[in-house]
């Protein structure tokens, strides 16, 4: 390791410990900040960073980017945080979209130094953006959000730029067997982050008929204490519950609704794979009584081919193999994603550095 690397590395940490000392907000929600601070302090406190060094740049040459576009969605902090200090480490020049994450940002461009021509901080406001000046010496952009943001670069960036893309990706659940996982697993899973990051369940597939009517119950019994939902999402969630409801009332199919006023949380209760039935934040229990999880599961793939990406499971003694996922894991660990594992399938140091071709004598 060269001796600027070492420098960038010790600054990391230092900034690190200060960050998780200093109880920086990082979400109003008393679970996400915790789980925040917590992941920080293992980042600070251990040597996992020079692990990634290691295993994904290795002894081969290679050279930074000039410049490094990071457009990430706020939904996740750690994401942000993840890809800033990515590009920082193998030292190259920065330009940022911030919103949220602005003092942040400042906060730590300024502790470690960086000019403002080295690190620049774009509000994220998109409207009117001037796409070539915000593309204007970069080489490379890492690109983390929705369909249209990841359409919009590729359709407006040079061929140079490498785009190195974390589209939307859905995750999910596999419950089997007769004993549910316990709840708090569970619901730190569907919970954290408000539901609003990749890793998040959108849909649990139960494998047996009184686990599920098991589970929903004791899942209903839980929603008045969930974290509440912010006002703009409950009034969306609400409209969609009352439509629910009128149908469960029409339909002779097996679905079951339960609506909490106080957190605005919901869990629902179906049969089949039916996302015209999932509420923007909610939890989405699915029997499957004809078919197989399995079954579920691999339709899940055809129908969100390359969306996949975790999925935690419960009731078997070893990991899974279900096509297209790219992560698999025990309930309650959903977000727990090793600091050395890949994201999506991608190693982020390894997907943005360039990688130099010496031939000797």
């Amino acid at each position: 390791m060269n001796s600027a690397l070492s420098e960038r590395l010790i600054k990391i940490k230092d900034w690190l410990q200060r960050i998780t000392q200093s109880g920086w907000s990082f979400s109003s929600d008393p679970d996400t900040q915790a789980f925040c601070l917590s992941r920080i302090a293992e980042l600070a406190s251990s040597d996992v960073i020079e692990k990634k060094l290691k295993e994904e740049l290795g002894n081969r040459p290679w050279w930074p980017p000039y410049r490094i576009l990071l457009v990430i969605s706020e939904t996740d902090p750690l994401g942000t945080l993840e890809g800033f200090l990515a590009a920082y480490l193998i030292g190259c020049r920065i330009r940022i979209k911030a919103r949220d994450s602005l003092p942040l940002l400042e906060t730590l461009r300024q502790t470690l130094g960086l000019s403002e021509s080295e690190c620049e901080i774009e509000n994220w406001n998109s409207q009117n953006q001037d796409d070539a000046r915000l593309l204007k010496g970069v080489d490379v952009a890492l690109l983390a959000g929705g369909d249209s943001l990841i359409r919009h670069y590729r359709s407006v960036a040079p061929s140079y730029i490498r785009l190195v893309e974390l589209g939307p990706k859905l995750s999910a659940m596999a419950i089997l067997g007769d004993e549910p996982p316990p709840l708090d697993r569970l619901l730190a899973d569907i919970c954290l982050f408000l539901q609003g990051v990749c890793s998040s369940p959108r849909f649990i597939a139960i494998e047996k008929k009184r686990t599920a009517e098991r589970l929903f119950t004791l899942l209903a019994s839980r929603l008045d204490a969930l974290p509440p939902l912010p006002d703009d999402i409950r009034l969306g969630q609400l409209a969609k519950v009352r439509t629910l409801s009128m149908q469960s009332l029409l339909s002779s199919d097996c679905f079951k609704i339960v609506h909490s006023e106080a957190s605005g949380w919901t869990v629902t209760l179906s049969t089949g794979l039916s996302p015209e039935v999932w509420l923007p934040k909610g939890i989405s229990l699915i029997y499957c009584p004809d078919d197989s999880v399995e079954d579920l599961l691999s339709l899940a793939h055809e129908r969100w081919f390359g969306q996949l990406q975790t999925l935690g499971y419960w009731g078997v003694e070893r990991s899974p193999r279900y096509e297209g996922f790219t992560r698999y894991c025990p309930i309650g660990k959903m977000h727990r994603r090793s600091a050395l594992a890949p994201r999506d399938g991608v190693f982020t140091l390894a997907a943005l550095v360039t990688f130099i071709d010496e031939e000797k004598e």
